[in-house]
């Protein structure tokens, strides 16, 4: 059923009737009402000086760099989505003058989405003004699901003091956002819009009074709590920056939605992602340890959304950390972390280790899957399975204490310059040890994992190597490369790194130790940029990197020596590789394909064993969501 901008001007436009949470008390040791406001006025300072009256927008600056979605670069740009959230919080501030900006900004963005039933990208903006939906590279549906969460939000909060023609627009703006979701219909297993999306839709059929739209958020909840029921846990696994979108669009339905079915299933969904997110919270560090799904950076930094979950008790920000353009979205939320919870993120506590499932397998795969150690002096994270997109962090390591950045170990895969998607991880992790291959699949992506296809297995490349990557070391660290094998102690962690082998096509890997005054990287170089080659993986019979890692505390003597000590070998069997390593809690053994092959392919040469039995995994939870 389609609805015209006639019948929405016809909807009531008093205040709806939100399902608000109680409101949050202040405290001696709480999160305070006045932070909000800090945070607020915080972001609102910085996007002032964006704000381009002439267009009515906020505005960005972009680099050379490559982005996906946008062919845009060196360019001053107008971006929709900052643009409403930069009217919502003006709107939020008060005041004449910025309200009457708020009011310019919404229509002026609500002018750039594509209204029309019949288009292909019927409901979404461009991410910028300058580069309308036909002209990305390609187009993201996502904003259909963010600018209409943001504009529903403008509609819940502020919407009765809106002048009576522009809420009607946003009205109908938002009915087409959700027309957007339904055709689109998301996969449930892209967590965070796959919740967003679900609140867009509720929210949408309720203010709308649209049954059609009701009945389908209605399903997709449902879709949702069984897709988690899978294994438990989330596709999206330990994120960040998407745990906290996912977190904050529940919150959005505990607040805004009246429909008890919906509120129910998304209070089940938040405690459960609360539990998920502690189980692999690093007290001591202040980070969440690896691995993660999606990461947009390694410091977690000063983390208002979890500090104010946490009713300010987390002592990681406080309204003087903030930095440029603040953190208003925290301000208007009422984000809770249950309190049987809370001591997880709050106490250091004993050393302890965490194996859970994160996505079923698929399509030849192994359940994906990952280790977290923590210890009183380093965290390290681990996946079983996964590749090396830019945003993911298939192993990662934190060092000391809470320091912001924190001191840290990553693991990526580079081509030219840039993280290489094809490439894959295969581990098996014990406590502080891990023995590891890197390989690589065809098809698959270049700088990004869908969107930057290689095509018919040839591309161009200068130079690809793996890279250890250590930041931010306390000063006085020591570095010893010998025997393919780093050595690195410092006042708050030791590591020993072994290169047991690697080849692409007829090469072996040469390994290189870059050392700054407090970092260090270790690279093995697979194919050495010695000019531009065209590389067609039917002509390179190996391609692999096998290695192990170890880390320990600065107490223990001789670590060096003893994990010298630990026998590892290295056999080729048929086409794969396999790495048994006699670690100091166990022996590990990883075994993977040397020869680049489809991901199935290259799945059914994986295995993996601790103390001579396969590595096992549980769900974090056995209760159903579903039920």
């Amino acid at each position: 059923m389609e609805i015209t901008r006639r019948q929405l001007a016809a909807l009531p436009l008093g205040s709806s009737a939100a399902c608000t949470s109680p409101p949050r008390q202040d405290g001696p040791s709480g999160w305070l009402k006045a932070w909000d406001r800090q945070l607020i006025e915080s972001a609102l300072k910085i996007e002032d000086l964006r704000y381009d009256e002439a267009e009515r927008m906020v505005t960005r600056l972009l680099g050379p760099g490559y982005r996906y979605h946008t062919k845009l670069h060196d360019s001053r740009v107008h971006p929709t989505r900052e643009s409403l959230q930069y009217a919502l919080y003006l709107l939020e501030a008060g005041g004449k003058q910025r309200t009457d900006r708020a009011h310019a900004a919404v229509s002026r963005v609500l002018t750039l989405q594509d209204r029309d039933p019949a288009s292909k990208w019927y409901g979404i903006w461009g991410w910028y003004m300058e580069e309308p939906p036909p002209q990305m590279d390609p187009a993201d549906w996502n904003w259909a699901d963010f600018n209409g969460a943001t504009l529903l939000l403008i509609d819940f909060r502020h919407g009765s003091s809106l002048p009576q023609d522009l809420r009607a627009r946003i009205r109908e703006s938002i009915y087409h956002c959700a027309r957007s979701i339904i055709r689109r219909n998301v996969s449930m297993r892209y967590t965070n819009i796959a919740v967003q999306g679900s609140f867009v839709a509720l929210a949408a059929g309720e203010i709308l009074d649209d049954a059609e739209i009701q009945q389908y958020a209605r399903q997709r909840m449902i879709r949702l709590c069984r897709a988690i029921d899978e294994t438990g846990s989330f596709d999206e696994y330990n994120s960040p920056t998407y745990a906290r979108v996912t977190l904050v669009n529940l919150t959005r339905i505990r607040m805004y939605v009246k429909d008890a079915e919906a509120r129910r299933q998304a209070a089940l969904i938040e405690e459960r992602l609360w539990l998920h997110l502690a189980s692999h919270w690093d007290a001591a560090r202040g980070q969440f340890a690896g691995p993660m799904s999606r990461c947009y950076s390694t410091d977690l930094g000063h983390p208002f959304w979890l500090e104010k979950a946490l009713g300010g008790r987390l002592g990681l920000g406080r309204p003087s950390d903030v930095g440029q353009g603040g953190d208003a979205e925290t301000a208007i939320h009422d984000l809770r972390c249950p309190g049987s919870l809370a001591p997880r993120f709050l106490d250091i506590g004993k050393p302890r280790q965490h194996r859970e499932i994160y996505q079923p397998g698929r399509d030849g795969m192994p359940p994906v899957a990952g280790t977290c150690w923590v210890d009183t002096a380093f965290s390290l994270g681990s996946v079983n399975c996964g590749d090396f997109w830019n945003q993911r962090r298939p192993i990662l390591a934190f060092f000391g204490g809470r320091s912001r950045p924190p001191s840290s170990l990553t693991v990526r895969v580079i081509k030219d310059g840039y993280d290489f998607s094809l490439a894959m991880l295969w581990s098996v992790q014990e406590k502080g040890y891990l023995a590891g291959v890197v390989n690589f699949r065809n098809p698959g992506g270049d700088r990004h994992i869908s969107l930057d296809m290689v095509k018919n297995g040839r591309f161009e490349c200068g130079r690809l190597f793996v890279e250890f990557d250590f930041e931010s070391l306390p000063d006085g660290y020591e570095a010893r490369l010998n025997n393919q094998t780093l050595n690195l102690a410092c006042s708050a962690f030791q590591a020993h790194i072994g290169i047991r082998g690697g080849r692409f096509g007829s090469g072996t890997p040469s390994l290189n130790l870059t050392e700054g005054k407090q970092n260090l990287v270790l690279t093995a170089d697979l194919l050495p940029g010695a000019g531009r080659k065209t590389v067609a993986w039917k002509d390179v019979r190996e391609a692999w990197l096998a290695f192990t890692l170890a880390l320990g505390g600065p107490e223990p003597h001789q670590f060096a020596e003893h994990c010298a000590q630990m026998p590892c070998h290295l056999s080729n069997r048929l086409d794969n590789v396999e790495v048994r390593w006699e670690s100091l809690n166990g022996p590990l053994l990883v075994q993977a394909a040397r020869r680049p092959a489809a991901l199935g392919g290259l799945a059914s040469a994986y295995r993996a064993e601790v103390n001579g039995a396969p590595a096992r995994y549980s769900r974090i939870s056995g209760r159903p969501l579903s039920a």
